[in-house]
């Protein structure tokens, strides 16, 4: 739920920013989307979560648990300030200072911390560019149109919407969906990785409900207060996010949707009127992104403190 704080808002931010569409008709598109993720792309980002990074199911119980509590944590804190945060990172720098407490730091997989790594901070680069990029060609595009057919045009924001929720649900949403099955496995529910229906519908849920109820908050600035969005923008950031999104997860790579989506913001409006772009607001998210990680690392380490004594651990 708390996801939807944060990744939600993101989402809707990307969806309504041009005012094109409503956000009742975006929060359907992004919940369908989201669901359809994991169904469509596989996997990959799951595994790569649960065992491909530090293996939960290994580790136990305590690790597990005091990742998602710190992340839960360094998530709300910037969700207070309202800020879009990176949950990928909340959650991995709190499982790393719970790692650290209990002498384990060996136990990370230093294949699946490069990926992580090149796939969180590849995509800030990555989604500015894409969104600088498809806004050039798209312009190239446009002037050539009458309104009437740049108009009709503007509607592909339905389906570059769809593609950002399928990059969701196969991306960030696949995040918790593997912790839960590395929980099932802790708890003597297999030794196969396998992701049940019900395990990709609960998060999903979880996921909405978050958006419904608190998402509105953090879109106000994404949406909002980075520059003047206009329908053009929307549609080049979208589709630069949703492309950057889904290679990632074709890839495993467990990267922001919330990162990636305001770098092609920036990347887009940097390119469209750079004295327009609010850089204050720019270097607000830099920052928010920065103090996620010993935010996490932190809560990580006084939550393994406080467990240890009623979950076990060295």
């Amino acid at each position: 739920m708390v996801a939807g704080f944060n990744d939600g808002g993101n989402l809707l931010a990307a969806a309504t920013a041009s005012r094109t569409i409503s956000q009742p008709i975006a929060f359907l598109i992004i919940a369908g989307g989201a669901l359809l993720g994991p169904l469509l792309a596989g996997t990959a980002v799951a595994q790569t979560v649960g065992t491909g990074i530090v293996d939960y199911t290994v580790l136990g119980i305590l690790p597990l648990s005091s990742a998602l509590a710190g992340g839960v944590i360094a998530v709300l804190a910037a969700y207070a300030a309202r800020l879009p945060t990176s949950c990928s990172i909340a959650l991995f720098s709190a499982t790393f200072g719970s790692l650290w407490v209990l002498g384990d730091l060996g136990a990370i997989h230093r294949s699946g911390a490069a990926k992580l790594l090149l796939a969180l901070f590849g995509s800030i680069g990555v989604g500015a560019a894409a969104g600088a990029i498809a806004y050039i060609l798209l312009m190239r595009v446009f002037i050539r149109l009458d309104q009437r057919a740049g108009n009709r045009l503007m509607r592909l924001q339905y389906l570059t919407i769809g593609l950002q929720a399928l990059g969701y649900g196969a991306n960030d949403a696949e995040k918790i969906m593997g912790l839960i099955v590395a929980a099932m496995m802790i708890g003597g529910g297999g030794s196969a990785f396998v992701m049940p229906l019900w395990v990709v519908a609960l998060a999903v849920a979880a996921f909405s409900l978050g958006m419904a109820v608190g998402g509105r908050r953090v879109a106000r600035t994404i949406g909002g207060k980075l520059f003047a969005i206009r329908p053009l923008h929307a549609l080049t950031f979208q589709t630069a996010a949703a492309a950057t999104v889904l290679a990632a997860s074709a890839l495993g790579g467990p990267l922001s949707t919330t990162e990636t989506t305001a770098s092609a913001i920036i990347g887009v409006g940097a390119m469209a009127n750079p004295r327009a772009l609010r850089w204050q607001i720019v270097r607000e998210l830099l920052t928010a992104w920065l103090l996620t990680a010993p935010i996490g690392f932190v809560a990580g380490v006084l939550l393994t403190l406080a467990l240890r004594p009623f979950l076990g651990g060295r």
